[in-house]
């Protein structure tokens, strides 16, 4: 039976058996991403009344222009973001692959014209994404990452590139490189660099990103259970300025292992199923 994941790559078993550490990709049926977007689709977008993305615009080498949003710019990518909130289609593909991968699922459609044309320059992302070509083609190059396993807080436009790696990604070869075409989908693991551009076609893709739920997010939704602790919601010590903080890590570092290793498995495993289950209701880490 085919599924939301099957739809996106070829072997599903092996693919929920670890993410895979490269890029990948997947060769696909053109007619069925079709079912999800089309150019066609994006004009309907714009002009109907009934469905609003969370945000849309006209992008240039990753700068929001001034133009009117159209799905047959010359020049300018059209982006629709959020349609895994509002366009049907997206709403039911992006529910269903949350429920298998156990991750939350966003859904935005980028559309670029033919001619050496380019949304966003060198950037990575803080999450998985499933690239899944719909129409035309698409140019990827890909470098590996310069910043490991990044979380929201670790945006590129926050953290940046060196001139080193400004160079690199001028003159060197890439990584990898993928000249996507309809029907193929492109994985890219979070924190790879990574910029596209179209050649002589117009490139149509939905990318699916899967907002990861990270060791990162288990420890923070067991530590705001602690809020619970009458232990855990003492005061911390007057004249804290001048206490010795390697004295007082040891006793909080000591605190909080007698306090997990007291909650019930039971417990745990509920507030995490919990959370996790809220986060892909919501399509965003909560």
């Amino acid at each position: 039976m085919q599924t939301a994941l099957s739809r996106l790559v070829t072997d599903p078993d092996t693919f929920r058996a670890a993410w895979p550490s490269v890029p990948m990709v997947y060769d696909r049926d053109a007619a069925d991403l079709q079912q999800l977007a089309t150019r066609q689709a994006a004009r309907e977008i714009l002009t109907g009344p009934g469905i609003r993305p969370y945000s849309f615009g006209m992008v240039r080498s990753g700068v929001l222009t001034a133009e009117r949003a159209s799905a047959d710019h010359p020049t300018d990518t059209l982006v629709f973001n959020g349609l895994h909130q509002v366009y049907p289609p997206v709403v039911a593909f992006c529910r269903e692959l949350a429920a298998q991968i156990g991750h939350p699922i966003t859904g935005n459609l980028y559309l670029t014209p033919a001619g050496e044309a380019q949304g966003f320059g060198w950037h990575w992302d803080c999450h998985h994404v499933f690239l899944a070509q719909t129409e035309g083609a698409k140019l990827w190059q890909i470098f590996r990452p310069t910043f490991v396993d990044p979380l929201e807080q670790h945006h590129w436009s926050k953290i940046g590139f060196d001139q080193e790696d400004k160079d690199r990604f001028r003159t060197a070869a890439p990584d990898y490189e993928f000249n996507l075409t309809a029907g193929q989908v492109l994985f890219i693991p979070r924190g790879w660099v990574h910029a596209g551009r179209t050649t002589d076609l117009h490139s149509l893709h939905i990318t699916f990103g899967v907002q990861l739920l990270t060791e990162h997010w288990a420890l923070e939704k067991l530590l705001a259970a602690g809020a619970e602790s009458a232990e855990l919601r003492g005061a911390l010590p007057p004249d804290l300025g001048g206490r010795d903080f390697e004295e007082l890590a040891e006793r909080l570092r000591a605190t909080l292992v007698q306090w997990v290793t007291a909650q019930p498995v039971d417990d745990l495993v509920m507030r995490l199923r919990s959370a996790q289950r809220m986060s892909i209701f919501h399509g965003t880490p909560q």
